[in-house]
C-alpha cells in the first residue's frame, strides 16, 4: 500500500510542477493552483492509503489506485476549468468594452511622402487591468495581398502605455507603418531589409479596420466590419517609403 501511495504522490509532485510551468503562459489562476495542489494532492493520497490500510488488500488496493488516478487527473482538469473561467471573463470584458469615435488620417513624411496611418479611438473600459488595444489593418483590394500596415507607436490618454489602464473612458491613438519602418528613439527609420515584391497599384480603398480586446471590426465576435474614412493604396505606401527621406534604423551592438 505505501508503495502505491509513494507512485502517485511522486506523479502528482510531477503534475503541481508542470501545472507552475504553464503557469507561466496559462490562466492567471495557476499560479495559485499549482503550489494548493503541490500540498493538497500528496496529503489526500496518504491519508486515503492510512485509512483504506485496514481493508482486505485486493480491495485496499483497487480502491486505493482508484482515488490515485482521480486526484491525479485533477491536476489537467484544474487546467481546463480555470482556462474556460478566464476565456469566459475575458469574453465577457470584451463585449463590455465600448469603441467610439474612430478616425484616422495619412502620416506624411518631411518629403511629402505617405509612409503610414494614424488610427485613433475612445474606448471605454469596465474594469482596470491589461489591455491590447492593438489594431489590425488589412488592405481590401487583391493588389495589396499580403502587405500589412504594423503599430509601432501608440498612446493612451497623451502618454505613452506599457502598463494597466483604469476603467473608464480613454482616448487611444496607434501609429500605423509598413513593415520596412520601424521607431528608434522615438522617430520613423529604415530598416536594412529586402523590399517585398509590389505588383501594379489598384485602386484607393478604405482599409479594413479591426481592433484588439474589443469587438470593433471583428464579425466572429459579434462585431461588424469596420473600415478607414480616407481611401489608401497599401502598394503605393511601401513604394513610397525608400524615398521618404527616413534615416536608417541604426544597427544592433554587435
Amino acid at each position: 500500500m505505501r508503495w502505491i501511495a509513494a507512485f502517485f504522490i511522486v506523479l502528482e509532485a510531477l503534475a503541481a510542477f508542470w501545472l507552475g510551468a504553464v503557469s507561466r503562459h496559462g490562466p492567471a489562476g495557476l499560479a495559485w493552483a499549482a503550489p494548493s495542489y503541490l500540498v493538497l494532492a500528496p496529503g489526500l493520497t496518504w491519508w486515503a492509503a492510512r485509512r483504506l490500510a485496514a481493508r482486505p488488500r485486493p480491495q485496499a488496493v483497487a480502491l486505493l489506485v482508484g482515488v490515485g488516478v482521480l486526484v491525479l487527473g485533477l491536476a489537467p482538469a484544474s487546467l481546463f476549468l480555470l482556462d474556460r473561467v478566464e476565456t469566459r471573463a475575458r469574453e465577457q470584458r470584451i463585449a463590455a468594452t465600448r469603441v467610439s469615435d474612430v478616425r484616422d488620417e495619412p502620416i506624411v513624411s518631411r518629403t511629402g511622402n505617405l509612409i503610414g496611418v494614424r488610427l485613433s479611438f475612445v474606448v471605454e473600459v469596465p474594469q482596470a487591468g491589461f489591455y491590447g488595444f492593438m489594431p489590425f489593418v488589412r488592405a481590401t483590394d487583391p493588389a495589396s495581398e499580403g502587405l500589412m500596415l504594423l503599430p509601432l507607436r501608440w498612446t493612451v490618454d497623451g502618454r505613452p502605455e506599457t502598463g494597466p489602464i483604469t476603467a473608464g473612458r480613454h482616448e487611444v491613438a496607434y501609429e500605423l507603418y509598413p513593415a520596412p519602418v520601424a521607431i528608434t528613439q522615438g522617430e520613423p527609420c529604415l530598416q536594412p531589409t529586402t523590399p517585398p515584391s509590389l505588383g501594379p497599384s489598384g485602386p484607393l480603398l478604405p482599409l479594413h479596420v479591426s481592433i484588439g480586446d474589443t469587438s470593433y471590426g471583428e464579425t466572429w465576435r459579434g462585431g461588424r466590419e469596420e473600415y478607414t474614412q480616407v481611401a489608401y493604396s497599401l502598394v503605393e505606401m511601401y513604394r513610397a517609403v525608400p524615398s521618404a527621406g527616413l534615416k536608417p534604423c541604426p544597427r544592433p551592438p554587435g
